[in-house]
């Protein structure tokens, strides 16, 4: 399987509107974050800047999607920093379509972002997700992720992760 990730803000979108849909038809009950109306340019674009959207090609057919950044913009790590804000490679939007689940994709995008980080001079990767999403929760931690908190926002628990990254 060959995998590329590149920067690409129509194509990523694409993916995310993909497992959008999916959470939807399967009766998942997205958070607003995953809602078909919301994953568009309009939206997103209040959180992230194109330059921060990036895809997986497998075989040249879009497959997984991911937002890094530095000054990340759609969620709030300041009572675990308490105060001391953290230089951080931020992770959001992580997902992957349906036809390449099983396929190790959030390894392949978390790798990458590793490798981006370390190009920045970052040495830690934060993450968040619903504190229900037990199955992604497992594969944060297997991918070295560790839980630093869980907080109750106004619509949901959510679990924040961060990875320390090695040089």
């Amino acid at each position: 399987m060959t995998v590329n990730i590149i920067q690409d803000m129509k194509l990523a979108i694409y993916v995310m509107r993909s497992v959008g849909k999916w959470l939807e038809d399967s009766g998942k009950n997205p958070s607003k974050w995953w809602k078909l109306e919301n994953l568009n340019p309009e939206f997103l674009l209040k959180y992230a800047k194109p330059q921060e959207f990036f895809v997986a090609l497998v075989n040249k057919k879009t497959a997984a999607a991911a937002i890094l950044q530095v000054n990340q913009n759609s969620q709030d790590w300041k009572s675990i920093d308490k105060g001391h804000q953290q230089v951080a490679l931020y992770i959001h939007w992580l997902c992957v379509d349906r036809e390449f689940a099983g396929k190790n994709l959030p390894k392949f995008m978390i790798d990458f972002a590793e490798k981006k980080a370390r190009e920045d001079n970052i040495d830690l990767l934060r993450v968040d997700t619903n504190a229900s999403e037990t199955k992604l929760r497992k594969i944060y931690e297997k991918l070295g992720f560790h839980l630093v908190a869980v907080e109750q926002e106004n619509y949901r628990r959510t679990a924040f992760y961060q990875k320390i990254i090695k040089k």
